[in-house]
Formats: structure tokens, sequence, C-alpha cells
């Protein structure tokens, strides 16, 4: 630019603070991936649990009460009861959906090769807990329209 004005400096160094927060933000997501995927084969990383439809024993909504006077239930997700398979622990399935979590956050949620996985939206917790013959895994959202979407998800692969 040729006799830039001061305005337009301002704009200039404004931009290059905002690109540099933004590569940083990368770079921090990229190192949580890579710490949260040690050790978890490529297959794995790559590829969704809910990819396993058959192994999917059922999907139920997640609810908590709400109110006292008046209680009523408010939708946060959804819960996927997977059957157990040999060598699976729910501590290696918690770590697939650790890697799956920090992956899409790293990939800024927009994996439209998964479109069908509960794993992919913003806003995401999930727990895995063992359960009568496999692994009970929580997807929660504080956002009712998300934890509505998960659900959506979760069943839609169950269903595929």
């Amino acid at each position: 630019m040729t006799n830039p004005t001061a305005e337009h400096l301002k704009d200039a160094e404004d931009h290059l603070g905002r690109a540099a927060e933004h590569r940083a933000a990368s770079q921090a997501l990229r190192v949580a991936e890579a710490r949260a995927c040690v050790g978890i084969p490529a297959a794995d990383r790559d590829e969704s649990p809910f990819d396993h439809r058959e192994d999917i024993a059922r999907v139920e909504p997640l609810y908590v009460k709400q109110g006292v006077k008046l209680p009523s239930q408010r939708l946060v997700g959804a819960v996927a009861v997977f059957r157990a398979v040999p060598g699976m622990t729910a501590e290696w399935l918690r770590r697939v959906v650790d890697c799956h979590l920090a992956r899409n956050a790293a990939l800024g949620h927009d994996v439209p090769e998964m479109s069908y996985c509960p794993l992919v939206p913003e806003g995401v917790t999930a727990t895995v807990t063992p359960a009568l013959a496999g692994f009970a895994m929580e997807i929660r959202s504080d956002d009712p329209a998300t934890a509505k979407e998960f659900l959506r998800r979760a069943e839609a692969a169950r269903d595929r």
C-alpha cells in the first residue's frame, strides 16, 4: 500500500494481531489433539465409534430434572449403549472418544464425512462408563438445540 493512512495502518496492525492469535489457538488445538490421540491407532482416530452401528445396542435421550415446584425434564443429550466387543474396555473407548473430541475441535467441528457422528458438533462433552454387557456413552451439551442434534445424530448412526 502506498501512503497508508493512520486508519489503514491501525487496521493492518489489528489484522496481524488477530492472525497471530488465531495461529496460536490453532496450534494449541493441534497440541491438544496430539496429546489426546497418543497411542490411538489411525483407524480408531479416523473412524468414529458410531461407524460401528452393529455395536450400538440402543440410543436413548438424556434428560435432567429441573424445577422444584413444577418438576420437568430438559433434554441435555443422548446415551448410546455399545455392545462389548473383544478387547474393548471402558477406558479404551473413553480414550478414543477424547481423541475424537480433540480432533473435531482442531478441525473446527467441520467434519462433513462424519455428519452422522454426535461427537462432531461444538459443545460436546462425553463420558464412557461400563454398562451391562457393554459401555454407556453419555453425550451432553448445555445448549438444548445442540443436545437435540446429538440425539438425532446418535439415532441416525444406529439406524444407518
